[in-house]
């Protein structure tokens, strides 16, 4: 019974790993997209995607290092993400001319605002009205 039970165990786990492999690899194939998607609206040149991208990736280490630090304080991870985020704004405004941020700030208000829509709905949805 104890055997069938660390089985059952086991196999849940891994089934938990792998569902969250496979969310990582689907955030990743939408950043890909949303690049790609952006790029037509920023009128990105291909040298400006590769080097978002090349940003993009050289920020990774960092971010997968805080999200992997049990040490950190939620707050704490929160605010070294931030730091990073800041970082790559700069790095940004380096990358694109003065018309692409100012879109690239629309862009980011209208993200803004459809994961509030989003929340929104999911609260309807459970009738909780937090």
């Amino acid at each position: 019974m104890m055997q069938k039970l660390i089985l059952i165990i086991g196999l849940l786990v891994a089934t938990n790993i792998l569902f969250a492999q496979g969310k990582r690899e689907q955030m990743r194939e939408k950043v890909e997209v949303k690049i790609e998607e952006y790029k037509d609206r920023l009128d990105l040149s291909d040298d400006q995607v590769a080097d978002l991208k090349a940003m993009r990736e050289s920020m990774k280490p960092e971010l997968e290092a805080i999200r992997k630090d049990e040490s950190m304080k939620r707050s704490e991870k929160m605010r070294a993400h931030a730091d990073i985020i800041e970082k790559q704004e700069e790095e940004m405004a380096k990358i694109l001319n003065d018309d692409q941020l100012t879109e690239l700030e629309i862009i980011k208000k209208e993200v803004r605002e459809n994961v509030k829509k989003r929340k929104d709905r999911r609260r309807d949805r459970r009738g909780d009205g937090r």
